[in-house]
């Protein structure tokens, strides 16, 4: 008998990703004129030790609305600090930002005349699709849709049939227990419904 999935997370979603940047103009020119972010909020932060915090004292730490009642936010860090690596453990690969299938192909077209080079859209298999540029400090963003037969939530259209599951699974762990115990904490489409995404 299959162990029941544990409940949804008891977080709502995102309050906020904060990010570094060393160059807080271009960043905010980017994130409102292009990204058609609204500022709403711009502070300094006094360092405090042992907090986890950056650091640096007195850093300007501005936020953008991301929509959905969720925010993004930038430190704005000295000038020349060597840049972050995306491509190594513990770095931020990137964002992908959900755009609804209907406003998809105006927001790519926003972008690119803004003068941003945008990779894509490219279709990533199932309902995914997406389309690549970068922000003034380097990091990655994405535009992430759905172009399937049937609309479902970001996260309905990610779920796998069991068969799908366990062959990934299988590859990372040689011990069935551990498949079955990770297969146990994963909500799974049955067999009819991963036939009609």
């Amino acid at each position: 008998m299959k162990p029941a999935a544990p409940s949804p997370a008891p977080m709502r979603g995102i309050d906020h990703l904060a990010f570094v940047t060393d160059d807080l103009p271009s960043t905010m020119d980017f994130y409102t004129r292009v990204m058609q972010m609204r500022l709403v909020h711009v502070r300094r932060v006094p360092f405090e030790q042992d907090r986890g915090q950056p650091p640096y004292d007195n850093l300007r730490h501005y936020f953008f609305d991301m929509g959905h009642d969720q925010l993004l936010a930038f430190f704005e860090y000295p000038a020349g600090l060597a840049r972050q690596d995306r491509d190594l453990p513990g770095g931020m690969q990137h964002v992908a930002f959900h755009v609804e299938p209907e406003r998809f192909d105006a927001l790519l077209a926003h972008v690119r005349a803004a003068g941003i080079e945008v990779i894509g859209p490219v279709a990533l298999g199932g309902r995914f699709w997406s389309a690549y540029f970068y922000d003034p400090n380097g990091i990655r963003l994405e535009f992430a849709t759905s172009r399937g037969p049937r609309q479902a939530g970001v996260v309905e259209s990610v779920l796998q049939s069991e068969d799908e599951a366990r062959a990934e699974l299988s590859t990372l762990f040689a011990d069935p227990e551990q498949v079955a115990f990770w297969l146990g904490q994963m909500p799974l489409r049955d067999h009819a419904d991963a036939h009609q995404g």
